[in-house]
């Protein structure tokens, strides 16, 4: 038996996420995609909250909204011809 590395299990987990978006929402469905991708902030925030100080929380933040055009561009491309409206 193989021990997991952490890059395998955030794949696994990452994949069993998109598994569970994928089963609640179309992308035409707007009034889903926020409501599932609200529900997921708040709980990773909530989750964030256990092991990080606000400070940090902020400073991750702060770079996550300095990747979004990035995280735009491989959503697009992961999503392929669906689109959003």
């Amino acid at each position: 038996m193989t021990k997991q590395t952490d890059s395998d299990l955030l794949l696994q987990i990452q994949k069993e996420l998109w598994d569970v978006v994928n089963s609640h929402i179309e992308p035409q469905e707007v009034q889903k995609v926020f409501a599932l991708s609200g529900s997921m902030m708040k709980i990773a925030v909530q989750l964030y909250t256990v092991v990080l100080e606000d400070e940090e929380i902020e400073t991750m933040l702060s770079v996550i909204k300095s990747d979004i055009p990035t995280i735009r561009k491989t959503m697009a491309e992961k999503m392929g011809k669906r689109v959003l409206h």
